[in-house]
């Protein structure tokens, strides 16, 4: 921020550092939240009795480090280091989890495990394994294919907390279904307020099969058929029916019957392994803390050391965060000195980090979070692009993202941001058309040599990378891939592990054939064939070791 160029937002930032206010930040890519933190907690510090009062959350090891360190170099006071609380929110939820370890649910602190997908199939293997009715019923219904059915239910366990509620209990049939009516509720009304006269049969007039405008007969004229109307007619032709058939909820019954046993099995098998995932700290630090008509020691004790909670990347915020920064602050008045900083972007909520709910920022943003009602507050000026990448953010991000915010969906508009960086010569977006795979990799291979100095490449997932990775290596281009190349599928190590499993156990004949494959001997695919066809009860080794001793 060194420039001297004003800052479009100044006011919204400067508001922002008041410590007797609470607020609610929309801060998109590039704004400089940090900074603003770093700032606010800053001024805290000089209002404070105690540094021990202030407590950030962040949600990466990263973040929290980057953050104490500027704040430390900023207050030009060593003593504080030990004394900061910056923590990642799992951290945080973990220390309240060890301060009660029997409300809590949790004894010993058990390691936490990144990815629990294994632990998730195990818990449903043996939900489903018990053979109960229910799991009878849904076997039933999906041919008796116990891999499906222990994928479905491994997958629902990975986003419990969505739907593993304050009795431990997935929701009723009629739960369920009065969500499906309130659903169509608001779909039917969102289309009345782009034509009072929306109705399914009027879709139906309106929109084709493939949910795009009529040319004949339709009761929209044409200098009425704007793109907010069409999504919300089609919204209204693809809303879900009223309630379930008795055949629907034979299957869905079934599964929701096995959902609590399945959670339960989590756990068994969780204190099987001494480990956990996140979603189960995040519950069991709720659970510590107790209820605002019931709570625990710790959430009294806490109500009178913590006076300003700080949230970075808010939209990242599951239930059970979300529940728990609810806890913290139940016992907050108005103007009693307490206030609460939630820093976010609902834009990048495409992410879904572990399950975040975006429609949790916008409720805090609409409503307040609990008991604490939030000012608004919104940072449009971007410090990190020149000003023609922002030119063509603010051109094209409003017919990407939809027009209006939306809870159900979490479907948020975008937000113009305010260029800072004068635009830098040539054009800053260039468009490229690929006809083919193949043309798509010789292109980028064509525009990295061209280009100067870094470059960084994008894309949607790995298998974009089938034609592109190859296509690099063919031109010498060294690169670095984050993410991308796991270390068990880098070649070297394939060949490692054949050739371990060829000599833990002889009679693995793809280890063998894969050793011999290996680039040290490099068989051709004819002499692998001659080898093994002979006879396929024989080792490999058998059916070579002759050969070698000859």
């Amino acid at each position: 921020m060194a420039k001297s160029t004003p800052i479009a937002d100044a006011q919204a930032r400067e508001a922002a550092l008041d410590p007797r206010r609470s607020f609610i930040v929309q801060a998109p890519a590039g704004s400089g939240k940090t900074d603003l933190l770093v700032r606010r907690f800053s001024k805290l510090l000089s209002v404070v009795e105690k540094p021990e009062e202030i407590v950030a959350i962040t949600f990466t090891i990263k973040a929290a480090a980057e953050m104490r360190k500027r704040i430390l170099s900023e207050a030009k006071r060593p003593d504080l280091a030990h004394r900061l609380r910056i923590q990642t929110i799992d951290a945080f939820c973990a220390s309240l989890t060890r301060q009660m370890p029997v409300v809590s649910g949790f004894g010993a602190q058990p390691g936490i495990v990144e990815e629990a997908d294994e632990h998730y199939r195990e818990a449903a293997r043996r939900a489903i394994g018990e053979l109960s009715p229910a799991a009878c019923r849904l076997l039933l219904h999906l041919d008796n294919n116990v891999a499906t059915a222990t994928s479905m239910i491994a997958s629902m366990l990975a986003k419990r907390d969505q739907w593993l509620r304050k009795t431990g209990l997935a929701p009723t049939r009629s739960e369920l279904e009065a969500n499906l009516r309130s659903e169509r509720e608001r779909i039917l009304a969102r289309a009345r307020e782009h034509h009072p006269k929306a109705s399914i049969a009027f879709a139906e007039s309106a929109l084709t099969r493939n949910y795009t405008w009529r040319v004949r007969g339709n009761p929209v004229p044409p200098t009425q058929r704007t793109e907010s109307l069409r999504q919300a007619l089609e919204a209204l032709l693809r809303m879900p029916a009223e309630k379930y058939e008795d055949s629907q909820w034979e299957t869905l019954g079934a599964i929701l019957e096995l959902l609590p046993k399945a959670a339960g099995w989590l756990k068994v098998v969780f204190a099987e392994r001494g480990e956990t995932d996140f979603t189960e700290v995040a519950q069991g630090a709720v659970r510590a803390l107790g209820t605002p008509d019931n709570p625990t020691d710790l959430l009294l004790a806490l109500d009178t050391r913590i006076k300003h909670i700080l949230v970075d990347e808010f939209q990242d915020t599951s239930y059970s965060q979300y529940e728990l920064l609810e806890r913290l602050t139940s016992g907050w008045e108005p103007d009693d000195g307490r206030t609460l900083f939630l820093v976010g972007d609902p834009m990048q909520s495409i992410y879904r980090f572990r399950e975040a709910k975006v429609a949790l920022f916008l409720q805090a943003w609409e409503q307040g979070l609990g008991t604490v009602k939030l000012e608004r507050l919104t940072l449009t000026t971007n410090f990190r692009s020149q000003s023609g990448l922002v030119d063509w953010y603010n051109a094209a991000f409003p017919h990407i993202l939809p027009g209006e915010p939306d809870h159900a969906t979490g479907a948020v508009p975008y937000s113009p941001a305010t260029p800072h960086d004068d635009p830098l010569p040539d054009s800053a977006v260039t468009w490229h058309h690929a006809s083919s795979r193949k043309n798509e990799s010789e292109k980028i291979v064509e525009l990295v040599r061209r280009a100067e100095g870094t470059k960084a490449l994008l894309v949607r997932n790995r298998l974009a990378l089938a034609e592109i990775v190859p296509a690099l290596k063919a031109a010498g281009i060294r690169y670095r891939a984050i993410e991308i190349e796991h270390l068990g599928e880098k070649q070297v190590v394939q060949d490692l592990y054949a050739l371990t499993r060829a000599l833990l156990h002889p009679a693995d004949r793809i280890a063998w054939l894969s050793l011999l494959r290996a680039p040290w001997l490099a068989l051709p695919l004819k002499e692998l064939h001659q080898i093994a066809s002979p006879d396929r009860f024989k080792t490999v080794w058998e059916l070579i070791k002759d050969d070698l001793f000859l």
